[in-house]
């Protein structure tokens, strides 16, 4: 039977690698920061959207009393002329 070989360690540093570690380093900080520049501008938007449906429920309430009460008059002057 062989012997297997023994795993072998190098001491050494390539300039390359250190110059990807780098370069991936700084590309996932970059990325980072661009993704809570998005999630921030998208907290805003939401709350812009979350405003916008709060004013149009309001008014779409105020259109339905003004139509229910253009309802009730219509059909007491109906009950009347009967």
């Amino acid at each position: 039977m062989s012997q297997p070989e023994q795993w072998q360690m190098k001491k050494e540093l390539n300039l390359a690698h250190i110059i990807t570690t780098v370069t991936l380093l700084v590309s996932g900080i970059l990325y980072l920061s661009d993704l809570d520049k998005r999630i921030t501008a998208n907290t805003q938007e939401l709350s812009h959207l979350k405003q916008i449906r709060n004013e149009d429920q309001k008014r779409i309430e105020k259109r339905l009393d003004s139509i229910d009460k253009k309802l009730d008059t219509l059909l007491s002057s109906k009950a009347r002329a009967n």
